[in-house]
């Protein structure tokens, strides 16, 4: 499903558009299924990719900070991580990165969105000084953790508020989302067994159990520790950074972040069109034609939802096609 996010200002208002249309792409895969739970038992989180850029080699410190992002095979890797020494780099890209964020202050770190993000290619999604607590940072943060928590819980979608700073712009969109998602989670309603199409026990014996229900976590600007996780969000749309407004982000699945609400676009009309997306028939069931982009959340997924699924996995696009007898028809007297 595609969503395409269109703002108008005339007024302060906001209006965000979700394309019907969109649906029939999918249409083939049509399953009753909500889309936040195919999520979060069908995507696999992209990973993000992550360049350590330093004009000459490593000192031990700075190697012994990078240690958390290294991949082992005792350790599986959550980041794509590629360390280019700039004086023996010949890369256009990779020299305009060192460019843009090189501040004279040793090695930087530079996190790309995953190349299946519906951002622009390549586009940056955080950068930073190279340090211990730094990389620590990218890899985890407390809102991060709750978000996590809160999905592997069985929540429909953890909505990230980014306050403002303006304290009544904040508490009115703060409430008008709190107040909206009660109502929503009481208005939408989940498939029945039938319409699932699946074994009442298989339904009853999955490990997160299968309900609605919305939460918020609140992030201040300049929470030194949420930089990355603020960075993503912001980054991920050109004009977000523009505003001085409350941003909501609604997050389900394994950590996939929709589109931002912003100012008085977080209304009831925008925030139902939200939950009715997320809890929703999951039409289209290959997240690379959804919209959003995946948080880098530290999280054992597979653990986390078992061995039992309630959805069923999209068929292979290289699968060969069934030939089937058709009995000949009757003949005409």
């Amino acid at each position: 499903m595609k969503i395409n996010r269109s703002f108008f200002y005339t007024g302060r208002k906001v209006c965000v558009c979700l394309l019907a249309s969109a649906a029939l792409a999918g249409a083939i895969f049509a399953c009753q299924v909500p889309v936040f739970r195919y999520a979060l038992e069908r995507w696999n989180p992209d990973r993000y990719q992550v360049f350590v850029l330093s004009d000459g080699p490593l000192n031990s410190e700075q190697s012994a900070a990078l240690q958390p992002l290294i991949e082992t095979p005792e350790k599986p890797g959550s980041v794509d991580l590629k360390l280019v020494d700039i004086a023996k780099a010949n890369d256009k890209f990779v020299a305009e990165l060192w460019k843009k964020h090189n501040t004279g202050t040793g090695p930087v770190v530079v996190a790309l969105y995953p190349q299946t993000a519906s951002t622009p290619p390549d586009q940056v999604a955080h950068a930073v000084a190279l340090s211990q607590q730094h990389v620590q940072w990218i890899l985890n943060s407390p809102a991060r953790e709750e978000i996590g928590g809160r999905l592997v819980d069985g929540h429909s979608a953890v909505w990230v508020f980014v306050k403002s700073g303006d304290s009544e712009k904040d508490e009115t969109a703060f409430q008008t989302l709190k107040t909206q998602l009660e109502k929503d989670a009481e208005w939408l309603k989940l498939p029945t067994v039938e319409e699932l199409e699946v074994d009442p026990k298989v339904v009853s014996d999955t490990r997160i159990k299968l309900r609605i229900e919305f939460s918020i976590v609140s992030i201040q600007r300049d929470d030194p520790q949420e930089q990355f996780l603020l960075d993503c969000l912001l980054n991920s749309e050109s004009d977000l950074r523009s505003f001085n407004e409350p941003i909501a982000f609604p997050v389900f699945g394994r950590g996939r972040a929709l589109y931002a609400l912003v100012g008085l676009g977080i209304a009831e009309e925008t925030i139902r069109t939200a939950s009715s997306f997320v809890t929703g028939p999951c039409s289209c069931q290959v997240k690379n034609q959804n919209p959003g982009f995946d948080l880098l959340l530290n999280r054992d997924w597979d653990a986390a939802v078992g061995e039992i699924f309630i959805s069923q996995p999209v068929p292979e696009p290289d699968s060969k096609p069934v030939l089937l007898t058709i009995p000949p028809g009757r003949k005409s007297r």
